[in-house]
Parts: C-alpha cells; structure tokens; sequence
C-alpha cells in the first residue's frame, strides 16, 4: 500500500473527525452567516453558467474575497475550491489523487486537528485549523491535479494587484481624513492588511517586467505605487521593513533594482505621513507596543519548552495569556510571531510538517523555475513570498484566514509551475 493511499484513508478519518468536533459549533451559527454563504456560492454558480465551470475562473471570482474578507466568505471560497477541485478530477479521469509532500500533510493534519481538539474555544479555534490545515491541504492538492496554465497565474495575480490598488487609494483616503487612526481599509485590522498589500506588492513588480505594452508597464508601477501608499497609510512598521527586506533581495540578484532600492531611501521620507514618523520615532524610545511583543515572546517560548512536541493547543494562548498578563494593557491576542505561534499551539511536529511543505515548495520554484530558467518573473513572485514570511517575524499573517488564502494558492501556483514539464519559463519584456 503506497504512502499516497495510506495518506487518503488518514484524510478520510480526519474529516470524519472534524466534522464532528465542528458539529456543535456549526450549530450556533447564526442564519445571517449562513446566508452569506449561500449568496458566495450562488454568485459563482451564475459566473460558472456564463463563463463555464473551470477552476481559473474560480480562482479569478474568489480574488473578490480580498476586498472585504469575513470569516464567512472564507469558508464560502473553501467550498467553491473544493468543487473545483472535484470538477479537475473528474474531468482528468484519474483514479487517485496526486497528494503534495504526503507524509508532512499528515504529519500536519494530526498535530493540527490534535491542537484543535484541546482548544477551549472550537468555535474561535477552527478557523485556525482551516487556515493552518485545510487550506494547505486543500490548495496544494487542487494545483497538484490541475491543468492550469501559465496565463492563468498571471490572470489571478493581476486579480490580486487590481483588488489591492483599489484598496490602497481607500487606505490613503481613510488615513489623510483620520491622521491620528489606524485603518486597514475596507478590511476589519490594519496589521492583518499589510500581508496581503506586501504579496501584492511585488506581484505587481513582477507583472511590469512580463508586460510588452509601455502603458500597461506604468499601469503595473502605478498599481505598486499606490499599495505601497496604501501601506505606509496604515502606519506599520514591519511592512516597510518587510518592502526593504525584499528590495535588498532583488538588488542582489537584478542589478536594476539597487538604483529604485537607493531611491525609495531618498524618497520615503519626503511622503511618509506624520503619524508614520512618529510611531517610527517611538521605536527609538519606549514603545509599549514593542514591549507587549517582547513579553508575548518570552511567555510563548516559556510555555513552548513546556509543551514541545505537541504544543498547548490551538487558540488556548488567548485565554491562557489573559491569566498571566499582570496588567490589561499588556495584553497581546497572539505571540505576535507566526513562528512561535505554530510552535506553540501544534508543537515541534506540526512546525516542522508546516514549515517544511512551505520550505520545500520554494526549493523546488527556484530550483526548476528561477535557477535553471533566470526567469526575473519567477524571482521576483518568490521574494514577495519570502518578504511575507520575513514580515511574520512580527505577526502571524498566513496564519490568518485572510492572508492563508493569498499565501496557499501563491504556493500552489510555485507548486504547479515548478513541475518539470511545467517550468518554462514566463518571458521577460
């Protein structure tokens, strides 16, 4: 019996048990929510009858979730991404499943589903595990199995980058009205946007060296322009820093990246608002936003040498943390570092499985796709991941619905386009 078939009985046992760890919670939720949902899926079905039942068009109708994403609308584009998934593989004709890293998808299905079951919150804790497990799991196996095309990743990502400019002019608008607020846009936080907006960002980089028109090449940088503003409007450090991070990636490898590099430096200062400034002056003096991370930190690595294989369980740190914190204005929701975050609620495990399908899925981009091809395209898709991941050092962006989603087709797309036979390479103008 192979590890794939073995690996499919195991997924079977785990929705079986998942379903009935959510039953009860699934319960409470209310009829508004449900309704939601039904209008997700309705609004696809009348796409799907005009423009024909394939999974880029999916993809492309589910981009709409990035404007304003609730928790609802996720499990809505999980269910449209479960029956494309179902309509590849019966259109394939194929007898099994090609599973992704097959033993680490177990290996993180166990420790995640293991985490959910001691959560004190199933209700709160589940949209986690779909983030953590499902999604992973859902898009890689979806892009495994499917017959999409290069000009179908790079309709998503335009998707994306368009979605994104729309939200940054919003941002900028929210942010000059409200100088002294932090808005994240249309979307609930202004931390958790600033993921999207650093992925987004360097799509729309990569999208201006594939262009062959010179005015839809401004379009691109324009499009870049205006969520980099977006970002700089939600006053938050770690997403220039992640922007800088990424930047001196592409100086290392593409000569004409260091000119626009030293330049943003010059530049930066002349637009940064004055709100920006004065929480970037803050982190020079005392910062008790800093101090509330640094303290999260030590608690989360305490509590991590404690429980190190299997962790304390998903979602328990935000009541556990209630408990220890001696006053409430040191209180942190999370670890606020994505790291320390699997590490502590799936354990040394789970972490492993997690990190390593992520680890391996790039080796294998860059390897077949920015190594053997030179593709700058490629180059520059794989910096705004690794920008992403260096910006979790913070927070615990794609462990977040929203930003889960993003992350998991961007990695299923890397996945797809780093098989041998698909790595050609996507031509530079």
């Amino acid at each position: 019996m192979t590890l794939n078939r073995i690996s499919n009985y195991v997924l079977y046992g785990l929705l079986a048990s998942l379903s009935l760890l959510l039953a009860i919670p699934m319960q409470m939720v209310e009829f508004t929510q449900i309704g939601i949902v039904l209008f997700i899926l309705v609004a696809w079905l009348v796409v799907s009858l005009v423009y024909g039942l394939s999974l880029r068009n999916s993809l492309l109708f589910s981009a709409l979730f990035f404007i304003k994403p609730i928790p609802m609308s996720f499990y809505g584009v999980l269910i449209i991404n479960s029956f494309s998934l179902l309509g590849e593989y019966l259109q394939s004709g194929k007898r099994t499943l090609n599973i992704p890293y097959p033993f680490a998808m177990l290996i993180l299905g166990c420790t995640s589903l293991y985490g959910l079951m001691r959560a004190r919150d199933i209700g709160d804790a589940s949209i986690y595990f779909l983030a953590t497990a499902v999604a992973p799991f859902l898009l890689l196996v979806i892009f495994a199995n499917s017959r999409l095309k290069e000009s179908d990743f790079v309709a998503w990502i335009k998707a994306v980058v368009l979605v994104s400019a729309f939200l940054g002019i919003i941002g900028v608008a929210m942010g000059i009205l409200n100088p002294h607020e932090r808005y994240g846009s249309l979307w609930i936080t202004a931390m958790t946007i600033n993921g999207f907006y650093t992925l987004s960002f360097f799509f729309a980089i990569a999208l201006s060296t594939i262009e062959p028109s010179v005015k839809l090449k401004y379009l691109w940088h324009l499009c870049a322009l205006l969520i980099f503003l977006g970002m700089l409007y939600t006053y938050t450090r770690i997403a220039l820093l992640a922007v800088f991070f990424g930047f001196f990636l592409l100086m290392l490898r593409l000569g004409r990246f260091r000119y626009i590099g030293f330049g943003m430096l010059f530049v930066i200062p002349l637009i940064i608002p004055a709100s920006m400034m004065s929480r970037i002056q803050m982190g020079f003096d005392f910062d008790i936003s800093i101090f509330i991370r640094f303290l999260a930190w030590y608690h989360a690595i305490d509590q991590i040498v404690l429980h190190p294989f299997f962790g304390i369980g998903i979602g328990v740190w935000k009541e556990w943390f209630m408990g220890v914190v001696p006053f409430d204005f040191l209180y942190a929701e999370h670890p606020h570092n994505l790291y320390l975050k699997i590490l502590l609620e799936i354990g040394l495990f789970g972490f492993l499985a997690y990190f390593y399908i992520i680890g391996a899925t790039l080796r294998r981009h860059y390897r077949n796709c920015v190594k053997k091809s030179g593709s700058i395209f490629d180059y520059i898709i794989m910096t705004g991941v690794l920008a992403l991941l260096f910006s979790c050092m913070t927070d615990i962006f794609i462990q977040q619905y929203s930003i889960s989603l993003v992350f998991w087709t961007t990695l299923g797309f890397l996945y797809l386009r780093s098989r041998v036979n698909q790595a050609n390479p996507i031509e530079d103008k």
